[in-house]
């Protein structure tokens, strides 16, 4: 199929091309009674668990450019994103469908290579590859996918749950994926540096957190969301659901040393502004704190406490604690597509 277009192969050869591309257990098993080939697929969820489902759209130009992603690296994204809504919510992720809006010029070799880093992840996760559509999109290329998992013992976190006095917790390190973005945008002048291919991929290939939501859940943490638009955009999320106030403490924030050395100016909004880190962002008790830092020690992970919610605020308003004690309202919100 080497140089043939979406335009040439047609509709239904390219579903036979990218279905033999999905390893052979993302597409059959014992939950999943029906698969790709079908009006739809017929999935049947763990007695006594609730279903969780999440969406996501991907546009060419927009959220990805195909001249700086492989087509791998972007199948492992589509499908990325989507398991890490799953994994803040604490469920186990394990159905997928998509559908592709294609402009008919896409090599058909590039879209199986997309689902072939697709279908890598998951069956690193379990996840069935359940179908979807393809239809014509003459302006843009664009990926919809959605993405089904199931409550564990009939429990979830929420962006409600959080409680005056709790510990504000995050995952690994910010500002990585920001710093990558901003890498990729200079490919005109690239550093040299070594950490520079780490920051990129940190932001082409994102890792969920799946093993961690799973033991925050567990572990008693009373409230998650992933870090898809900054840590100031997402923390006032959390706070307005639960109606609650915060303060953050500057120096607590972890920041990857990579990201500070080649942004010595800039690091820290990459850390807090720049989104799409897809690490965990969540809310737990004083008592449960050395609890949750171990679990996420057992998963290879690592959690920092960043500040304390505080009180009660319909509003959700989020201080930052500067270095010097000073307290400052954070007023910057989340990403807005239409603004």
């Amino acid at each position: 199929m080497s140089g043939l277009t979406v335009r040439e192969i047609g509709e239904f050869g390219l579903i036979s091309a990218l279905q033999k591309a999905l390893p052979a257990s993302t597409t059959s098993g014992s939950a999943l009674r029906l698969g790709i080939g079908d009006d739809a697929a017929v999935w049947t969820p763990e007695v006594g668990e609730s279903v969780v489902v999440t969406t996501d759209s991907l546009i060419e130009g927009i959220h990805f450019r195909l001249d700086w992603t492989d087509w791998r690296s972007l199948g492992h994204k589509l499908l990325a994103v989507n398991i890490s809504d799953l994994a803040a919510m604490g469920a186990a992720p394990k159905l997928a469908v998509l559908s592709l809006g294609l402009k008919g010029s896409e090599p058909v070799t590039g879209l199986i290579e997309m689902y072939e880093g697709m279908g890598a992840l998951a069956a690193r996760y379990g996840v069935m590859i359940a179908g979807g559509d393809i239809v014509a999109s003459p302006d843009r290329f664009g990926i919809h996918v959605t993405a089904c998992g199931t409550t564990r013992s009939g429990r979830y976190l929420a962006r409600t749950g959080a409680h005056e006095g709790d510990l504000i917790g995050v995952s690994g390190t910010l500002g990585a994926s920001a710093a990558g973005y901003h890498l990729l945008q200079a490919m005109d002048s690239p550093t040299s540096a070594t950490t520079a291919d780490l920051l990129i991929s940190a932001h082409l290939r994102p890792e969920p957190r799946v093993a961690l939501g799973e033991r925050l859940l567990a572990l008693g943490a009373t409230s998650a969301m992933d870090l898809s638009d900054g840590l100031f955009g997402d923390l006032p999320k959390i706070l307005k659901a639960s109606g609650f106030d915060a303060t953050v403490d500057r120096t607590a924030i972890p920041v990857a040393a990579a990201v500070r050395a080649l942004f010595p100016e800039l690091w820290f909004d990459l850390a807090t502004l720049g989104g799409e880190d897809y690490e965990l962002l969540f809310t737990a008790p004083l008592g449960r704190w050395n609890a949750i830092q171990e679990g996420a020690t057992s998963v290879g992970s690592t959690v920092t406490q960043i500040g304390r919610i505080e009180g009660r605020n319909p509003a959700g308003t989020l201080r930052l604690r500067e270095t010097d004690g000073t307290l400052a309202v954070v007023t910057t919100g989340a990403f807005d597509h239409f603004r």
